[in-house]
């Protein structure tokens, strides 16, 4: 049914729920709550924490920790996408001043394109110009890209300062191999909807397999993504993947613990 304001129930709920989130977003960053949590990513051959990613978390007001799923897509409609970007970017190069490892920040085109934050972007390179060789930037493909020229020189700027650039979720989305072509990534983080059931499906092997055998052959690092436990990582391990991430290997942390 229709309600006073024009909006069906449907509509209705779904703006209260979005405003609920917008204004959870807004306390927490006023809270100083928006935090960075490290997943370790481990060496195939050695298993030793050779990087970590960052990754953004939410705390509420009882102190739950929130993931991005439940409120990035909000704060991009609103005014507090740039502000989490902005958090995050200062918390991930603090984190790779204090670590002796990489640390991967993920970066959307959105985040790219706006200039704001790319001017904070080159602000922090500068800053930390001695630990850019343990930097990779993971490129999400979330938004399609409205500047494409813009997004490459990015790319080919961090790069000749040192960055390693990954491609993030590779094996799923119909433009992967045309962002290989314009990007020359240095390292591919194979996604996890196709390493969950690696054990399980065959089609989900062959894809991984075919995928390993080209990044091989162009001097691409690997990263699997969604290692949940150890028949998994033989298979990966076996297929010649270069490094894990998952539940197998360790939750994302506070790296001051």
């Amino acid at each position: 049914f229709i309600l006073a304001n024009g909006l069906s129930k449907e509509e209705h709920d779904k703006s209260q729920k979005n405003l609920q989130t917008l204004t959870m977003i807004k306390k927490a960053i006023n809270n100083l709550n928006i935090i960075s949590l490290f997943q370790p990513v481990v060496n195939n051959k050695t298993k030793k924490i050779e990087k970590y990613e960052s990754l953004v978390r939410l705390i509420d007001e009882d102190g739950k920790v929130i993931s991005p799923f439940h409120f990035l897509d909000a704060a991009k409609k609103g005014q507090y996408y740039s502000q989490i970007t902005s958090i995050v970017l200062d918390n991930s190069f603090l984190a790779l001043g204090n670590t002796n490892v990489d640390i991967s920040i993920n970066l959307s085109t959105l985040d790219i394109e706006k200039r704001t934050t790319r001017e904070k972007i080159y602000s922090l390179l500068e800053k930390h110009s001695k630990h850019l060789d343990r930097l990779v930037f993971e490129l999400l493909e979330d938004e399609p890209v409205k500047d494409f020229d813009l997004v490459k020189s990015f790319i080919n700027d961090v790069k000749k300062m040192g960055v390693k650039i990954a491609i993030d979720d590779f094996g799923v989305g119909y433009s992967n191999y045309e962002r290989l072509l314009e990007y020359q990534p240095d390292i591919l983080k194979i996604d996890g909807s196709l390493i969950k059931n690696i054990d399980k499906n065959p089609l989900s092997f062959n894809i991984v397999e075919t995928i390993v055998a080209f990044a091989k052959k162009e001097k691409i690092l690997t990263v699997a993504e969604y290692v949940e436990n150890e028949d998994i990582f033989n298979i990966l391990n076996d297929l010649g993947i270069d490094y894990s991430q998952g539940y197998y290997f360790g939750k994302p942390r506070s790296l001051s613990d």
